[in-house]
Order: C-alpha cells, then sequence, then structure tokens
C-alpha cells in the first residue's frame, strides 16, 4: 500500500467520524424547546404609518424569543396580513378576549390607553418607549419602539420596516415612468397643516418635463388636491381603489414617490422605493424615512411645531408653503437621475 492510498483512507475515515460526532450533537439540540412567553403587541389605535414603524419592534421580539407565542392587534385593513413573524394577526379585539399574556408592548403612540387594557386583558408585565424631553431630545420612533426589546436582553440592530404587498385586482398599465403622489394626511385640527397644497402644479411639471410618465394618486377621496385633476390619460386617480397591500404593490413597481409627512409615505420607505417626504408642521427626527429617501422642509423659525400648541392655532402654514413646485421638481430630477437614469 502507498503512503497516498493510507492517507486517503485515514481521512475518509476521518471525516466519516467527524460526521458521527456532529449528528450525534445536532441530535442533543433538536429536541423540543420550552414554549417561549406569550407576547401581545398593540397597535390598533395607531395611524398607519405609526404600525409600519412597529414592525421593526415585532421582529426583534422574536429575534429575542424565537419559541414566543406572538400576536398582534393591527389597525383595521390588510397592511401586515400573511406575515410570517407574529403566530396570530388580527384587527379585532373581540379575538383577544378570555386571552392572557406574559408579555404587552404599547409602541410609540400607544401608551395613552395602557389603562384601558389593563382593566379588559390580563397583559402581564407592559412595556412602553420611555420618551424623555420628546422636543428637544428626539430619536426616530423605531429606536424608541425597538428600546423596549433592548432593555430585556436584545444586542441587534434595528431590523427592517415591513408591510405585505398585493397585486391590484384591476390592472394598471405598466409604463417606463411610474411617478406616485401621495397627499395623504389627517384632517384634525392638529395635523391639518401637513398636506403640501402645491400638487395640480407640480403634476403640471410633471407632464411638461416628462409626457410619457405615468401619475399615480395614491390615498383615500378625503385626500383632496384642492382643485381637479387633469383629465389626460398620463395621471390615474387609485384613491379608494386599492387596499394596503395593493398600495404597497403600487408604490414598490413605481420609480419615485412623492408626498407629505402620512401613512402610504411610510408604506413607500418600508418597500424602498425612492421617495421625497415634505415636512411641515411634524417633525423629521422622529418621522423621517430609512432607506431611499431624502426629507424636504421650509425652513421657518416656528417649525417644527408638532410638539407645541403652535400647530393647533396656526393659521398661515409657511412651513408648507414656503416648499414651492419648483423646489420640489428640482428634486424629483435629482431623484429620477440617481435612482433610474431616466432624467
Amino acid at each position: 500500500m502507498t503512503f497516498a492510498r493510507f492517507f486517503r483512507k485515514i481521512g475518509i475515515r476521518g471525516k466519516h467520524l467527524i460526521r458521527r460526532i456532529r449528528t450525534k450533537r445536532l441530535k442533543k439540540l433538536q429536541r423540543v424547546p420550552p414554549a417561549g412567553p406569550g407576547v401581545l403587541v398593540v397597535m390598533n389605535n395607531i395611524g398607519i404609518g405609526n404600525a409600519v414603524q412597529a414592525t421593526p419592534l415585532v421582529q426583534a421580539i422574536r429575534m429575542l424569543w424565537p419559541t414566543a407565542n406572538i400576536t398582534i392587534l393591527t389597525p383595521p385593513g390588510d397592511l401586515l396580513d400573511d406575515w410570517c413573524v407574529p403566530d396570530f394577526i388580527t384587527d379585532s379585539t373581540e379575538n383577544l378576549k378570555s386571552k392572557s399574556y406574559d408579555h404587552t408592548f404599547f409602541p410609540y403612540g400607544m401608551w395613552q390607553n395602557i389603562a384601558q387594557w389593563q382593566a379588559r386583558l390580563e397583559l402581564g408585565r407592559v412595556h412602553c418607549p420611555r420618551v424623555w424631553l420628546r422636543a428637544w431630545l428626539l430619536k426616530p420612533e423605531v429606536e424608541y419602539n425597538v428600546d423596549m426589546v433592548r432593555r430585556l436582553g436584545y444586542r441587534g440592530g434595528c431590523p427592517p420596516l415591513y408591510v405585505s404587498l398585493k397585486q391590484p385586482d384591476e390592472s394598471i398599465i405598466p409604463d417606463k415612468l411610474r411617478i406616485c403622489l401621495v397627499p395623504g394626511g389627517k384632517k384634525e385640527l392638529m395635523w391639518r397643516h401637513k398636506r403640501w397644497p402645491f400638487y395640480n402644479e407640480l403634476i403640471q411639471l410633471l407632464l411638461e418635463e416628462y409626457p410619457r410618465s405615468q401619475i399615480c394618486i395614491i390615498g383615500t377621496q378625503k385626500d383632496d388636491f384642492g382643485g381637479e385633476l387633469p383629465s389626460v390619460p398620463q395621471v390615474i386617480d387609485l384613491r379608494d381603489r386599492l387596499s394596503l397591500r395593493q398600495t404597497a404593490w403600487v408604490l414598490k413597481h413605481s420609480d419615485l414617490a412623492v408626498g407629505n409627512d402620512c401613512g402610504p409615505m411610510h408604506i413607500a420607505d418600508a418597500v424602498q422605493t425612492p421617495s421625497i417626504v415634505l415636512f411641515g408642521p411634524t417633525c423629521e427626527l422622529k418621522n423621517a424615512p430609512r432607506y431611499k429617501s431624502i426629507s424636504l422642509s421650509g425652513e421657518p423659525p416656528c417649525r417644527p411645531c408638532q410638539y407645541s400648541s403652535l400647530i393647533e392655532t396656526c393659521t398661515e402654514p409657511i412651513c408648507m408653503t414656503e416648499l414651492s413646485p419648483d423646489i420640489v421638481m428640482e428634486k424629483v430630477n435629482i431623484f429620477l437621475e440617481r435612482y433610474t437614469g431616466k432624467y
């Protein structure tokens, strides 16, 4: 027997021995793991954007407690349907009756309702964000949420945002260049000035600069433009025609989204659509997008007024009117050149 054949046999037997040892170790690790804690994440009374910002919290809980039984209470709609991270998804409190939990997490914006929930359910240990001096020491909302899990031992970074996708039932003709405009925002006294007032003017500029583009309007019929939309085939009004998942699909398959600080723009950020987010009274330190996006705002000394009484008493939102259509159009051109090469 030559030395080469001898060492070859020794090598083969050594590999088999190592495999047997590793297989035995693997079988020991494959014992049925103990059940993890029951966890409830309450996000039903917050806005769509806040719910999107809370999705990294759910993923961090799963990474900290892999065997936990996670229930999330979502806002109405299909925003998080078919998500594989939680064990149970519901938008109805009726489905939570007679259940108890070891841990309950209230994301940013939900802690005001904790007393009401404690009267309804056995919540176990309650966790909520620690927000100190938020008018001066703000940080991104996702960090407030994930910090709750870090206090329990989670040592990872901030997981990505998540939303579900579904192709719309009605056909939307594919186009070489699709731009979504998102004039969302609540009409309550506190948030009435979030909406940018110059979308009609921006549409005219887009049609002049990109006559073969497709401009999709995203949102609900409450999201008015302050005027009639141009009656041209390039402008497609999708307001009230899409579910949240379908909205996410359209945004995902768009080249650019332009809109003010609102829920659908957080969806655009989650699907990593290049976006220009227009900020007025709200603060971009907390609400700014994370991915292929920029925040654009005016520079009056009174903004952001989100954490002062001025947001309710303001009669002339110069923080939004200072953002002219030409300023926004300049950023549109830069974004389209950077991310699509279509300018």
